[in-house]
């Protein structure tokens, strides 16, 4: 991930995916595992986007793991 994550808010209870509820980042709509988490990334020209995504993608991806280990989680969305 090339923009620097802002914030990541755990989905509780987490959200199966359909419809418009599809993982934003880590399959590009292959993914089929429930949705755990908001993550806040900040783009260049400034926009914050809320991109949902996989416990897959947040345990694995390098960007959320050392934002986790550095900031921990934010407060949660309720779903």
């Amino acid at each position: 991930m090339r923009s620097p994550i802002l914030s990541i808010h755990p989905y509780v209870p987490a959200v199966e995916q359909h419809g418009k509820a599809t993982c934003s980042m880590a399959s590009r709509g292959e993914c089929v595992h429930k949705l755990v988490a908001e993550v806040r990334p900040e783009f260049s020209d400034g926009t914050t986007p809320r991109w949902r995504v996989c416990g897959e993608w947040l345990t694995t991806h390098p960007s959320a793991v050392a934002h986790i280990t550095t900031h921990g989680f934010q407060e949660p969305v309720i779903s």
